[in-house]
């Protein structure tokens, strides 16, 4: 078949990359001049289940709502007013058993996607910044009890924890500062923290070289309703597939529009910074998140890339004028690891976070227009499993795990 993928970052290139695994006519197409130039560019890098949780849950209702007036949060608002029926999806979905089901889909997708990395990583000899293990920060028994659902569903689904005191939890990372208040940890052995925009680079090389065809800087424009299997680019003759596979993140709203496609997404802002490590001694061995503030602390080869901060709304200042709570956070645990007085890369990135958390796999409803979108802050930590199940859909063949709560017939 001849498919067109409209997207480059992770998910639409590790998309491409499966599809033409399956012998497939693959051309993918990128308003960009290069791949993973958005959303994927400096992610947190967390890949696993272990810090695979969903925006809803019980008590996340309130939970936002206090930390909205809360000043050192890393929630900030900027004059947003939620759409209202996105906040009455996000309520139905923070409730139990719903939140159990999706956070059961998480865990699910999130297991299976480490795999197929695995055995792309292993079949093409690949090194992308890679470290093994991630550990959550705690500085109070009640951070541990916030965690308890996630925990107990971890359970359920065998994925292995451990809960340490601030004793072993040093034994683990021995640079963390004793300075900061440290009452212990849940450490997630077989997570890890691994290059995002890398892994993407190499996955593009990849699937050129097995004849995808990457267009690059054509703006693909919003499908149309008469037509929806043929792309209409700017500067670029109008084509005709049979399949199309919308990869393009918060802009995949836009290229639906025209399309009876319900997608209830909110964009949601998230900032990193990355700076070169000044001691190794000094550096973190493994992902860290500091659970008081939700922000992450990684480290990707001789960088270390600090992430966090959900905003909503329009902030007009630059992204280093924004992460005070990111350079925070860094030095409490850290103090001198990176050299943040030299050069520091501050960026900002949009997601889009659907209102029960979980991403949209498969078909749209429209006849040859397939999803994959919605995946929030777990694009990365999700890439590699929707790309396979997506391909193994526009195939035919049969996916390898369970995909109920994935598709757009939940809305």
């Amino acid at each position: 078949m001849k498919i067109a993928v409209i997207g480059a970052g992770t998910l639409g290139v590790t998309t491409a990359l499966e599809l033409i695994s399956h012998g497939h006519s693959v051309a993918v197409y990128e308003k960009n001049a290069g791949v993973a130039q958005e959303t994927s560019f400096a992610t947190a890098g967390f890949l696993g289940p272990g810090l695979c949780q969903s925006w809803v849950g019980p008590g996340m209702v309130s939970y936002h709502l206090k930390r909205y007036f809360y000043t050192h949060s890393g929630i900030k608002h900027h004059g947003l007013k939620y759409p209202v029926s996105w906040l009455l999806k996000w309520s139905k979905a923070c409730a139990t058993p719903h939140f159990e089901m999706k956070q059961a889909a998480m865990h699910r997708l999130a297991q299976y996607s480490q795999e197929v990395l695995k055995n792309l990583t292993e079949q093409h000899g690949l090194s992308y910044e890679m470290s093994q293990g991630s550990l959550v920060l705690l500085k109070s028994e009640i951070e541990l009890s916030a965690y308890q659902a996630h925990l107990n569903l971890l359970k359920l689904a065998d994925i292995p924890f451990k809960q340490m005191d601030a004793k072993e939890t040093l034994q683990i990372e021995p640079a963390l500062s004793t300075n900061e208040k440290l009452w212990g940890s849940l450490y997630f052995p077989n997570d890890v923290v691994a290059n995002c925009r890398q892994f993407t680079l190499l996955a593009k090389q990849i699937a050129e070289d097995a004849g995808v065809n990457f267009r690059l800087g054509k703006q693909v424009q919003p499908l149309d309703s008469n037509e929806p299997l043929t792309i209409q680019a700017l500067d670029s003759p109008d084509e005709k597939f049979d399949q199309v596979i919308v990869c393009a993140g918060i802009g995949t709203k836009e290229i639906l529009k025209y399309l009876p496609i319900p997608l209830p997404t909110l964009a949601v802002h998230g900032y990193t910074v990355s700076a070169a490590v000044r001691e190794p001694i000094d550096a973190p061995l493994s992902g860290i998140l500091d659970a008081s503030s939700m922000v992450s602390i990684s480290r990707m080869g001789q960088r270390i890339r600090v992430s966090g901060i959900h905003e909503y709304g329009l902030n007009p200042k630059k992204p280093i004028d924004s992460v005070g709570l990111l350079f925070k956070v860094l030095n409490d645990w850290f103090p001198g690891a990176a050299k943040t007085t030299e050069i520091v890369q501050a960026w900002k990135g949009t997601r889009d976070v659907l209102a029960d958390g979980l991403p949209l796999i498969g078909s749209s409803g429209v006849p040859g227009v397939w999803l994959n979108t919605g995946h929030g802050n777990h694009g990365w930590a999700f890439a590699c499993g929707t790309a396979r199940l997506l391909a193994d859909m526009v195939t035919g063949r049969e996916c390898e795990i369970d995909l109920k709560g994935l598709g757009v017939e939940r809305y």
